[in-house]
């Protein structure tokens, strides 16, 4: 078998028709997988009746700073495979470079598949002037774990990680890439022992900077998020891969985020009363969110569990963390962790994921190894030249 049989279907995000073939692929790619969890097709494609906007829509206000094409791969006239790729200009920007990204790919383990996707994906992005090709990066891009997983294909299925077939990271590298970083989680159960020596070095830095601890329900949502912002652009700035949010992007995340909020797993301290960091945390939903046995695609019903079930779920992941720059190295992060210990012990929770950490970051992986926590899942990075 050869490329010239795999045929590539290139379109934009106003063929809605397309898109929803997009989608519907991972359904029948994966449907005897108990590992996969989907989000909702309403997350990709909008529901205009409730006001949700997808992420592949024109109007969502990633396209303000971005251009997408998408990639349909069919052979004997079945389709086999998917991914797009895309610029993202606010990137280009922060980094001064000119990487362009792949994404949302999936592909039968054939590797003329792989090799297709990827040319027409490259050949794209060379014509917008693209020097490098990234990925996998899934939408939405700073939520996405980045990176294709390579390590816990039988971990439990956590929000924000998506889910993929082994072989992937094999093909994509015979595809020509080269791995460029990983990202790491960890999970560890709730009511592993610290011992007093950890709260009362919480105690002494809290009484050394003077730092104050509220919970997310003491202050209205727009002071949240105009602190959450000002924090989460200053403290991620120099982190790799890091694209700063707008404005507008932060404040519908937000927004959408308030539908699983609780707010006693988000934390924020100040110091002598300047907001300083954040830490927050969301159930881990996607254990209510399996695709029903008898109706695979009743997405009503999923997100009503979603909805009303989140309350129930065991555990819950750390998505939301940040500690402005010159406030790092106090301690406040050890502050957060033993705070929201005792909250989520409290309110019977039993397992905890935190992820994604880059495999360089030394000081959150010590951390974590003290805590007691274990290696959960790896995702891998690749990219390599546009020719």
């Amino acid at each position: 078998m050869n490329r010239s049989e795999v045929e590539i279907v290139s379109f934009d995000n106003s063929d809605k028709k397309r898109l929803r073939t997009f989608i519907d692929f991972h359904w029948k790619h994966y449907e005897n997988d108990p590992q996969f969890v989907p989000l909702l097709d309403y997350e990709y494609l909008g529901f205009s009746l409730i006001g949700m906007t997808g992420f592949f829509e024109p109007q969502n206000l990633f396209f303000k700073h971005a251009d997408m094409r998408f990639f349909l791969a069919y052979q004997n006239g079945e389709l086999v495979g998917r991914c797009n790729a895309f610029v993202n200009h606010n990137h280009n920007r922060h980094w001064k470079d000119k990487v362009g990204f792949f994404g949302q790919f999936e592909t039968i383990e054939e590797q003329t598949v792989t090799d297709a996707l990827i040319a027409a994906a490259s050949e794209w992005l060379k014509r917008q002037g693209m020097q490098h090709i990234r990925g996998p990066q899934n939408l939405p891009v700073n939520e996405a774990t980045p990176g294709v997983l390579t390590h816990g294909f039988d971990t439990r299925p956590v929000i924000y990680y998506h889910y993929n077939k082994p072989y992937y990271a094999d093909m994509i590298e015979k595809a020509g890439f080269e791995k460029i970083k990983r990202v790491k989680s960890w999970e560890f159960k709730v009511g592993t022992e610290w011992g007093e020596k950890a709260y009362r070095v919480a105690d002494k830095v809290i009484k050394r900077y003077e730092v104050t601890i509220e919970t997310w329900d003491q202050r209205s949502t727009e002071e949240r998020t105009r602190e959450m912002f000002e924090i989460y652009n200053d403290a991620w700035t120099n982190n790799w891969g890091f694209v700063p949010f707008t404005r507008e992007e932060f404040e519908t995340n937000i927004k959408d985020m308030q539908l699983i909020l609780k707010p006693g797993l988000f934390l924020f301290l100040y110091v002598k009363g300047e907001p300083a960091a954040f830490f927050g945390a969301v159930p881990n939903i996607f254990e209510v969110m399996k695709p029903l046995s008898w109706c695979r695609r009743c997405e009503v019903l999923r997100a009503a569990k979603m909805l009303f079930l989140k309350n129930r779920v065991k555990g819950y992941r750390f998505g939301y963390m940040g500690v402005k720059r010159k406030f790092q190295r106090l301690g406040l992060d050890s502050i957060m962790l033993v705070k929201q210990k005792k909250y989520t012990e409290d309110e019977k929770y039993e397992y905890a994921d935190i992820g994604w950490v880059l495999e360089d970051n030394v000081l959150v992986t010590r951390v974590l190894d003290w805590a007691g926590a274990d290696l959960s899942k790896i995702y891998t990075l690749y990219q390599m030249p546009v020719v």
